[in-house]
Order: C-alpha cells, then structure tokens, then sequence
C-alpha cells in the first residue's frame, strides 16, 4: 500500500510541476512559448493558424506585427518581426509576449499582484530599470510605474513589469533592441 501511494503522490508531483510549467514566465518566453520562436514553430505547437495582419506587407515596408492567443487558458499578446534568411525570404519571429493572466508567474512567483519591492528583492543581482509611465498627455503617471529586469547574461532579453496603483498588472518578456524603454 505504501509504494501505491507514493507512486500517486510521485506521479501527481510530476504533474503539477508539467502545469506549472505552462505557465512560468522567464527571459526566455512564457511556458514552451519562446523568444524566437517563428510563426510556423508556434502554429505546430498550438495546432493552429495564427493569422498575422502584415505577414508579407512589401508595400509600405511593415516588418513587424502582432497576434492574440490563447494558450492553455491564458491570453497571450504576441509581437512579431521579421527575420530574413535569404533575400527576400523571411519568417516571422516572436519578439514579445505580453499576459495579465494570475497564472504567469516567475520562478521565483512574481505574478499580477506582486508590488515593486517583491520584484526588486526577487531580481537583486540583476539590472533594473524603472520609473513611472507616462500618460497620454505627456504627464508623468501617477498610478502607472514601469519594472524591467534585465538579463545578465549579455542576452538582450527582458521582463517588464507594468505596474498599476502599486501592483503588477501585466507582464511581458521581450527581445530588447533599445534600452529606451
């Protein structure tokens, strides 16, 4: 009865440790969806056509886009960019994800809710940059504030922590082009 049951209690381990998988939230991505990743990587993963409003724009030069998914009952905010391999020959390549979803937590449980101090303690040993955002007339917000840890590796990979009247509200991993934001 004994090895029954901690067989059970291995297999249940196992997982809750697969689900929460799912949804951890790194430099790298959210779950197996990764920075990277092309369009026809994650079709295959999510058994689905993701529709892209700009995929093959020549016209007025669009290399970048953007899709919304949904993902194991988490909405996902997706940016895109073009990656050329040959001329004229590209995929298209995520380079952001963005959620709200209180299931999206770090590793070390940094999730919608968390305050400032939490992530600031969590990522100690990390570059931060933060400070608050601005509103659509130019002021400096009083309720929206702006975390991002980023990699240390050398990787130009971040998380970015939206903050609103103190708490997370969205978080979103991304390749960093600039260190503007």
């Amino acid at each position: 009865m004994r090895k029954i049951i901690s067989i059970l209690l291995v297999l249940v381990t196992t997982t809750i440790a697969a689900q929460n998988n799912d949804y951890l939230v790194s430099m790298d991505g959210i779950g197996p969806i990764k920075l990277g990743m092309t369009q026809a990587e994650l079709e295959n993963l999510l058994k689905k056509k993701i529709p892209l409003t700009n995929p093959t724009d020549t016209i007025s030069g669009s290399w970048q886009d953007s899709a919304k998914i949904k993902y194991k009952n988490i909405d996902l905010q997706l940016d895109f960019q073009r990656n050329y391999f040959a001329e004229n020959t590209f995929n298209m390549i995520i380079i952001s994800i963005r959620t709200s979803n209180p299931l999206c937590k770090t590793r070390p449980g940094i999730g919608i809710g968390a305050d400032k101090l939490k992530i600031i303690t969590a990522y100690e040993g990390f570059p931060i940059n933060m400070g608050p955002e601005y509103e659509e007339d130019g002021e400096r917000s009083k309720t929206k504030y702006l975390v991002a840890v980023n990699n240390d590796t050398g990787e130009r990979r971040r998380m970015l922590f939206y903050l609103t009247n103190k708490k997370v509200v969205a978080i979103k991993v991304e390749i960093a082009f600039s260190d503007s934001e």
